[in-house]
């Protein structure tokens, strides 16, 4: 997380948490609410500029997320899209060292 180019490293607890991610299933809205890796004040969570979550999803698909954090006491929420459960594209295969022979067409009469 970033203010301002700068990594925000003082997120303030909020609902006894750093922040709270709701995601909500494109299509039929399936809903999950997600508690950070972590508390405040555990000795190991910092207070920025990552928050951890993890979640296991009902089915592939995109999902719409929402996360809740507080910080400078007012509580704001992110929304931004990912997609789970899906292959990531696969990378081009390199350029071969030789040159593909071209294939040959035959011409009639000369």
């Amino acid at each position: 997380m970033t203010k301002d180019g700068k990594p925000v490293t003082d997120l303030q607890p909020y609902l006894a948490a750093y922040g709270h991610l709701v995601a909500l299933r494109d299509g039929d809205l399936a809903y999950l609410h997600v508690h950070p890796d972590g508390e405040p004040g555990d000795g190991r969570t910092t207070a920025g500029p990552q928050i951890v979550f993890h979640a296991e999803v009902p089915s592939a698909g995109a999902y719409r997320l929402f996360l809740d954090f507080q910080h400078n006491g007012v509580v704001r929420t992110a929304a931004f899209t990912a997609a789970a459960g899906t292959a990531a594209p696969a990378a081009p295969a390199p350029p071969s060292p030789t040159p593909a022979p071209s294939p040959t067409h035959g011409h009639g009469g000369h």
